[in-house]
């Protein structure tokens, strides 16, 4: 069984769930393992997230303890989880089938039973009616409606009320009392209600497990592009195929026209021509120069290329965003949770209104107590309700996966339509974080030499203006006992020479005006160079603040450079507000004062020094090509570099809230209408079980909308 594991996490699907009470019987089940940290199960996802402690525990009892609560762990991504997709997929089939020809069959002899009400029929005839209908019957309920029996008997066994026990009181209390009459020879029997309700029950959950399958399959679409096997070329230039999971940094691979680039790596062809739209979201194919990078995933749109890896399958930049697509689908946001106690109590409910229904029209009007009551039990399962807002959710995270910003905390979706403001850092977010290095000036150095220093000295770092020096790294300079000072610049041992790089009062030690366009570079006897960096705006970022804007939203730019380089970029991108010379804690200050304010602010950073205040937005985004420490703050990531994304992302959120008001709103007209309607005795069992199908696909119908992006 593999699964998607990063330390002591790991996330998995659950077959066979389908309801808030299966998610948090797993999720109880799981709490009560030693050695656990933490569990997250989606319902609408069918996804499930564990933190554990590898040391106490390994994944087989994980495994195995939600085996026993009658669900199949499977794997998120691949051939696995394709094929329990399939299996999954079949097995509803089968069973519709069964149930949908059974209940065609019972009603063609149950209804002369009725249409002979009036005018009388053999008594011999009628029997044979009535024993046909319970010979058609039988079947359908020991096969197709075996699954609502499982998940009843389970709920039942951990003492809880889930939305298949009133389910299975319905179909039981209806068929018993049918068989009864057929053995007695006299009365009614609802044959065609107990095969009718299992047979729209079961096609409206194929009907959601098929929506579902189609709008939640980002990760599993990105996993599918990653080939099983890579093409290794020898010094000798002769080539094999082997797994990738024997691909090792260094090794160089041939891509063939239309293949899927196996793993990160450097190009070493003279071009290429990729599409990264699966990773990025950028519909366009890429051009790439020899010794650009290249992400594992992209698609090679051109003649075969050849590639040195660089990061092996499991690290490469694919490996990671599908690890985070993963875990954020089995992640739970707080409204959805809300939504599934309130669904657990409302089947509580749903009994205790059956039982007082079945008491009153006993002493009314006996006749009508059983069609009553089933109604009752059908018509009410909160099936919609608690699919209302989890669907939605999930088919949100699905669409913006799909246009490259990735939604790593599933809270993020709830927070994003209240944002009024939004602050951006400069570089790496406004500018295109490629930036290039010059030597201005040297004392007592070659400029050669001082580009490599640097280069040696950044090549630990994550800040984006570290990417300028790689182009003059040179292996035979590194850097020992490095230290990032985020903010001011960094440090190390070269050639036993501790050298520093960043502003000039870092290196120099001496408070001096600073130009945020300059590095200084050093070391204990002073300061040997200058080093301008030259970095331009994103091109897209002109018309990506413009729509931010015309969304009614404050766009403000906080940065650590000079007020000079903040102004021009502001001033092109046409942004009126803006701050230079911010530290981080500058920068958490004046979040902190804006939220004091009752404004909600939407952070936007990609570097160490941005986590503190990332961690302290309404909701923050960083950057993918950006520090690990900003990305794990992040709610979510930005895959393409491009702010048209992010503005996409608050437009589906603000639509994903109008979605769930609107499910929200449906549930609860439904239930308003259709209760009192089945209490009074005026709505027959058929009509309510498809009342409440017809309901549940409403329901996820509607957020599907967001996953096939009509927004």
């Amino acid at each position: 069984m593999s699964a998607a594991v990063s330390d002591s996490r790991t996330a998995f699907g659950i077959e066979g769930m389908h309801c808030a009470n299966c998610a948090a019987s797993v999720e109880r089940a799981l709490r009560g393992m030693d050695g656990i940290h933490s569990v997250s199960v989606n319902a609408a996802t069918g996804k499930a997230r564990v933190d554990w402690d590898p040391s106490k525990l390994t994944l087989r009892p994980i495994f195995e303890a939600v085996r026993k609560l009658g669900f199949q762990p499977v794997s998120l991504a691949g051939e696995m989880a394709e094929a329990a997709a399939v299996k999954e997929r079949r097995s509803a089939l089968k069973r519709i089938g069964v149930a949908g020809l059974g209940m065609m069959q019972t009603m063609m002899f149950v209804y002369a039973l009725y249409a002979s009400g009036a005018h009388g029929i053999d008594p011999g005839i009628a029997q044979y009616l009535r024993i046909a209908g319970m010979l058609l019957t039988t079947p359908v309920l020991l096969y197709s409606g075996l699954p609502f029996y499982q998940a009843a008997i389970q709920d039942l066994r951990r003492r809880r009320v889930g939305m298949d026990v009133p389910v299975a009181i319905a179909l039981t209390v209806a068929f018993v009392a049918s068989v009864y009459h057929t053995l007695l020879g006299a009365g009614e029997v609802y044959y065609d209600s107990v095969t009718m309700f299992i047979f729209l029950l079961s096609l409206g959950r194929f009907a959601e497990m098929s929506v579902r399958q189609r709008s939640l399959s980002a990760s599993e679409a990105l996993a599918r592009t990653v080939p099983a096997e890579a093409t290794r070329l020898h010094p000798d230039g002769s080539t094999e195929r082997v797994l990738l999971a024997r691909v090792v940094p260094g090794d160089r691979l041939r891509v063939a026209k239309g293949a899927a680039v196996p793993v990160d790596g450097r190009l070493t062809s003279k071009a290429a021509l990729l599409d990264e739209s699966l990773i990025t979201g950028e519909s366009r194919p890429i051009a790439r120069r020899a010794g650009d990078m290249v992400p594992g995933g992209a698609i090679n749109s051109g003649e075969a290329i050849e590639l040195a890896c660089t990061k092996p399958a499991a690290q490469s930049t694919l490996a990671g965003i599908i690890e985070l697509l993963q875990l954020a689908g089995s992640e739970k946001p707080r409204t959805v949770a809300v939504a599934d106690r309130v669904a657990s109590w409302f089947s509580f409910g749903t009994l205790a209104l059956a039982f007082a229904v079945a008491v009153f029209w006993s002493i009314v009007d006996p006749q009508r107590a059983m069609p009553a009551t089933l109604a009752v039990l059908v018509v009410t399962c909160p099936c919609a309700l608690s699919l209302a807002i989890p669907a939605t959710f999930a088919a949100a995270t699905a669409n913006l996966a799909r246009k490259g910003l990735l939604v790593v905390k599933p809270d993020a979706i709830e927070r994003l339509p209240r944002i009024d403001s939004v602050m951006l850092d400069k570089t790496g977010t406004l500018t295109e974080g490629t930036p290039v290095a010059a030597v201005e000036s040297t004392n007592g150095i070659e400029p050669a030499r001082a580009l490599a220093i640097a280069a040696a000295l950044e090549r630990g770092s994550d800040h984006p203006l570290a990417r300028a020096f790689q182009l003059f790294a040179d292996p035979n300079v590194t850097a020992a006992d490095f230290h990032e000072h985020p903010g001011c610049g960094v440090e190390g041992i070269v050639q036993s020479a501790r050298w520093r790089i960043g502003t000039c009062e870092f290196v120099s030690g001496q408070v001096c005006q600073q130009d945020d366009s300059v590095l200084y570079l050093g070391s204990d006897d002073g300061i040997a160079a200058t080093v301008a960096i030259r970095d331009n705006v994103v091109p897209d970022a002109v018309n990506s603040v413009r729509e931010l804007q015309n969304q009614g939203l404050n766009v403000v730019v906080a940065s650590g450079d000079t007020p000079e380089a903040v102004r021009a970029v502001a001033t092109t991108l046409g942004i009126a507000e803006y701050h230079a010379r911010m530290s981080p804690q500058d920068k958490l200050d004046f979040v902190e004062q804006t939220q004091a304010k009752g404004r909600n602010v939407l952070m936007v950073g990609d570097g160490i020094n941005d986590a503190p205040v990332l961690a302290a937005a309404t909701v923050s985004c960083a950057m993918t090509q950006g520090a690990v420490i900003a990305q794990a703050a992040a709610d979510l990531l930005l895959l393409n570099g491009s702010l048209q994304s992010l503005a996409t992302g608050i437009r589906v959120a603000q639509h994903a809230r109008r979605i769930v008001r609107q499910n929200l709103g449906w549930a609860l007209v439904y239930n308003l209408v259709s209760v009192p309607l089945a209490a009074a005795g005026l709505m027959v069992p058929w009509v309510a079980a498809l009342g409440m199908s017809i309901s549940s696909l409403v329901v996820v119908t509607n957020a599907a909308r967001l996953a096939w992006g009509r927004t």
